[in-house]
This record gives C-alpha cells, structure tokens and sequence, in this order.
C-alpha cells in the first residue's frame, strides 16, 4: 500500500532481491510455459557436471538468469536434492515426475521443493534470495498453484511489456 500510495508501479510481492532485476523479470515472465521442465533438465546436470554445470546451464539459453539469480536457483537444486530425492524417485516408479501440481493434497517433488526449499528457513531460502518469482509477480505458468498463492497487488500487464 506505501508502495502505491508514493506512485510506484508494483511488479512483484514481496522485497526485491537477486533476481528482481529487469532483465530476470522478464524471463520469469516469457519461460513461463518451460521452465520447470527446462530448470529440472539443468539439475540433472548436477549427477555428472556438478553444481557448475547446473549454474551454466541456468544462465543459458532458453532460460538466460543472470549470476546472482542463477546461483538463487542453483541453491534451490541443492536443497530439493538434498530434501527430495526420495520423491524424485518415488515419482519416476508412478510415471509422475512430470506433476508439477502444488497444493495440500498434492505429493509431487513441485510440492517437496516448496515445502523445504521455500516455505521455511532453509538456509538458502529461494523465495527471500530471489525477490521476483512467478507467484509474487502473479504469472501462471506449468505449475498448476492454488490461486490464494498468486500475489494480487500487481499492476502490470505482462503480455503488454513483454509481448511474445
């Protein structure tokens, strides 16, 4: 509300952090419809590359994160590793690694992921290292996510700014 009270536009929830700049604002916005598949590809990368070659790939094409927000998403990998494995596993004997469904009846590692890599004080808090995520900037994407999730304050148009 002080935001818009003092005429500042709100692009995401949230303080701005690593991966609020615009350059990364935008492909939060225009990987909407790859990347979880596109970022799980890059963590694959860890068995053989390790984590160097996990971050190469975050700040390659098709997904392009900078630096900073590519070493928020890096630490994301680590701790869904490091917390998930068991449900990446459980998921490939139930055809369900694709689910990237999230929700309180919902058991996929897209929920795994969130419950310990997000939602509470990891270390390596994604959502505080990163500042802008498709939830806080109101941006649908392949995760299906309860609507009460999605931030409701912004004021933009992300079809107009970045059109496709």
């Amino acid at each position: 509300e002080a935001s818009q009270a003092a005429g500042f536009l709100i692009l995401h929830c949230g303080p701005c952090a690593k991966c609020s700049t615009w350059p990364n604002i935008k492909y939060e916005y225009t990987t909407r419809s790859f990347l979880a598949a596109e970022s799980r590809d890059c963590a694959k990368k860890e068995f053989s590359g390790g984590d160097k070659a996990v971050l190469k790939c975050l700040m390659s094409p098709p997904i392009s994160w900078d630096y900073d927000c590519g070493n928020c998403w890096l630490n994301s990998v680590i701790c869904a590793k490091e917390n998930c494995a068991l449900n990446y596993i459980q998921s490939v004997f139930i055809n369900a690694v694709t689910d990237m469904r999230v929700g309180p009846n919902h058991v996929t590692s897209a929920s795994c992921e969130e419950a310990h890599c997000e939602a509470f004080a990891y270390p390596k808090n994604f959502v505080e290292c990163s500042g802008a995520t498709r939830r806080r900037m109101n941006v649908t994407s392949t995760i299906a996510r309860p609507k009460y999730e999605s931030c409701a304050n912004v004021q933009v148009s992300w079809g107009t700014l970045f059109p496709e």
